[in-house]
């Protein structure tokens, strides 16, 4: 999203007497005299054998200057048809909201808190309720020390929001330009949990706000990544724009294996599996069922499931939920492997290393896309020995390394096994091989270890809930629920075998946008390769797509919020203030009787615990001294 001043300013390859100077450059490099020269300050002779040189270009290297001039025309035509609608759409969106929750049935008692889902591709707002994180009594205090007791988040279906594009879109503009940009562009959210909760105004202070961002601000320099959150920061403390209860570590960029684990929690959470298996004391063993949780996003694909039968060697993560027990969790992040990230990078292992009449001219041959159809790319993504890199060589006429090219298909259907090869390569297997050798061959994908599966002829830990775009991918073939890889498989090459007109028809009712049905080939074997030959599920086992359960949205918001809320301090009041007890007193400020009580009797508890360790180590002391002295009498 630009400012009106940035979209006056054009790119510097967008003007067509640019590009042509660039690429005569490339190909005639200036003497040192000309050198010397700057841009503006051309001489007429300078730019007569500019001219001259221009006409030397072959026609391929034109096309490519003119495919990047229409690149930027094209783009500045949609940003402006896009903030025509989005302002639209914001009217539109405020009179609904003002007229939907304009006699909210909020629940009085309860207490709420904001996350902010900061994806790829878009930012979603997610409400949520929980009873006060109040103790009544000293029952209750040993129940929140010995954690069986704990809180846990509801929210209802029309409790989100969300907006396009992803909070990383935001990396390319300037320090004077950023925070402002970004505060238009989250106004909305925060104007939306505003409306849902007015009545409940004078407490917004103490509900805690959250923005957890993803893997498309993982993909950032590291100084994009950390000027965006600082001024995400600097906006949330600002209490005129963000009324809710905020500290700077309430906004950060989630790393991989915590979107993962997150996943994890909230699936297992949804299933009524996690609470009641947590409560209590030190680490889970033997729980009676759990659901395995795989998520693949625009930018990222993560994987996490119990392993009740062996020790994790790698990418363990101990979970857990307020002071209750530890799950020991397999959980993995693999970046750049979502599903708009494969695709970027398969289009540029097609592209790559080609010249430009190649990719121009001639166009190139993209297997997975349906007969008769084309698609024009522009990336930067390169490839070095079978590797994808960000390395460019000069002869790409652009000063940020991105080259255009039109990839096709004329044969009458996709080639539906080349199309398979291709998108397995996307796997890198090939970096399996020291995995292999440490970890005697217990690894997924790109060379990272994965204990096996859990069996799925044990049905308690078998099963795997998939959701974002497996779901989408699931919804395309028209698969039911639940599904094993080899209906996967055979439902995939029917819709690859299918051509433009043909595959409309078989997606109508999906709920697919036209402008990707023609990716949904490389989609669905992309899904296929990364469960089969990546996760290593068999063809005979099952995977049930997901979207909502119990009309609650699956992904790892949920189980972040109800990690953070367990997290929170309890408060203690008696039983007859309980009854005058507000929803404004237990935020941020927590009673210090309920500190002093929850410590003494923390404390207490584990005053004992060590007596009664060291008692025990006595005990087995005086034990092994007397089989000494037995020994030596013996």
């Amino acid at each position: 999203m630009k400012t009106n001043k940035q979209r006056q300013e054009k790119h510097p390859m967008e003007d067509k007497d640019s590009w042509k100077l660039y690429l005569a450059q490339q190909q005639f490099p200036r003497s040192e005299e000309e050198e010397s020269d700057t841009t503006e300050g051309h001489s007429s002779q300078h730019v007569r054998r500019l001219r001259h040189k221009e006409n030397r270009l072959s026609p391929a290297e034109q096309l490519e200057a003119e495919k990047e001039q229409e690149f930027w025309s094209d783009e500045h035509k949609k940003e402006h048809k896009a903030n025509k609608k989005r302002i639209k759409k914001l009217r539109r969106h405020e009179k609904m909201l003002n007229e939907m929750y304009a006699n909210t049935a909020v629940d009085i008692s309860t207490v709420h808190g904001f996350m902010i889902d900061a994806g790829s591709t878009g930012s979603r707002m997610h409400i949520y309720e929980w009873e006060p994180r109040v103790l009544r009594d000293a029952d209750d205090i040993q129940a929140a020390v010995s954690g069986e007791k704990l809180s846990f988040p509801g929210t209802r279906s029309r409790w989100t929001d969300r907006l396009r594009p992803g909070l990383s879109s935001f990396g390319d503009l300037p320090d004077d330009q950023l925070q402002g940009a970004i505060g238009e562009y989250l106004r909305p959210l925060l104007d939306f949990a505003r409306t849902v909760l007015h009545s409940k105004q004078e407490h917004f202070k103490n509900f805690p706000i959250f923005l957890r961002a993803t893997a498309g601000m993982r993909t950032l320099q590291p100084n994009d990544r950390l000027r965006i959150m600082q001024a995400v920061r600097s906006l949330f403390t600002n209490s005129t724009y963000c009324p809710f209860a905020f500290v700077d570590e309430q906004a950060r960029v989630l790393s991989g294996e915590e979107e993962a684990i997150f996943d994890w929690t909230g699936v297992n959470f949804l299933m009524g599996n996690l609470l009641d298996q947590s409560r209590g004391a030190g680490t889970v063993s033997n729980p009676k069922l759990t659901h395995g949780a795989l998520d693949l996003g625009g930018g990222s694909t993560q994987i996490g499931f119990y392993e009740q039968n062996e020790d994790i060697m790698s990418n363990l993560f101990k979970l857990q939920i307020g002071q209750a027990k530890h799950w020991n969790v397999y959980a993995h992040s693999f970046l750049y492997y979502g599903m708009n990230e494969a695709i970027q990078r398969f289009e540029s292992r097609l592209a790559a290393g080609k010249s430009s009449e190649e990719r121009l001219i001639q166009g190139i041959y993209n297997p997975c896309l349906p007969g008769g159809t084309k698609t024009d790319i522009r990336t930067d993504i390169h490839l070095d020995h079978g590797m994808e890199t960000w390395k460019y060589e000069s002869k790409f006429p652009s000063g940020n390394a991105f080259y255009q090219a039109t990839l096709i298909n004329d044969n009458a259907t996709a080639d539906f096994d080349l199309c398979m090869d291709l998108t397995k390569d996307l796997l890198h297997l090939e970096k399996n091989d020291w995995c292999d050798f440490a970890h005697q061959g217990d690894c997924s994908l790109a060379g990272i270890y994965q204990p096996d599966l859990p069996r799925q002829e044990n049905g308690n830990f078998g099963e795997f809930l998939a959701f974002s775009n497996y779901y989408h991918v699931w919804q395309f073939l028209s698969l039911p629920d639940t599904a094993s890889l080899a209906q996967l498989y055979n439902a995939t090459s029917f819709a690859c075998s299918l051509n433009h007109d043909n595959l409309v028809s078989f997606a109508a009712g999906s709920n697919i946008d036209e402008n990707e049905l023609d990716s949904y080939c490389f989609r669905s074997t992309y899904v296929f390769q990364l469960l089969h030959n990546g996760y290593g599920f068999g063809m005979n086992d099952t995977i049930r797509a997901v979207r909502v359960i119990d009309g609650h949205k699956v992904g790892w918001a949920l189980g972040a919020m109800l990690y953070e809320i367990n997290s929170m301090p309890w408060k203690y009041v008696t039983a007859k203030e309980f009854g005058d007890f507000s929803i404004g007193s237990i935020g941020n400020d927590v009673a210090w009787g309920a500190v002093v009580c929850i410590t003494l009797t923390v404390l207490g508890l584990f005053t004992a615990l060590v007596m009664t360790f060291v008692l025990r180590e006595r005990r087995n002391r005086r034990r092994y001294d007397y089989e000494l002295v037995k020994d030596v009498q013996t």
